[in-house]
């Protein structure tokens, strides 16, 4: 069974910026928050898009946007295909 979670990644506008840029999202008020299936993680997204946003942005306040917010596969690795 695969377990889908919400991955956010930002934009720095500074070019010498080499640090973290992403953040998962494993829960969501204490209970853990893992799909089954990627429609329901991206209906959970859509519906919590402006949380999520503000969320990351608390996280990275030095990042200049949000980049991307997608549902990924939590078992799968860096160069891996779907």
């Amino acid at each position: 069974m695969k377990e889908i979670i919400i991955l956010i990644t930002m934009f720095f506008a500074d070019p010498m910026y080499n640090g973290q840029d992403a953040i998962t999202i494993n829960s969501h008020n204490g209970i853990p928050l893992i799909f089954s299936d990627m429609d329901t993680c991206e209906k959970w997204v859509w519906n919590d898009l402006d949380g999520l946003k503000a969320y990351a942005k608390k996280v990275y306040p030095k990042a200049a946007a949000v980049k991307e917010i997608i549902c990924v596969d939590k078992n799968l690795r860096e160069g891996q295909e779907i």
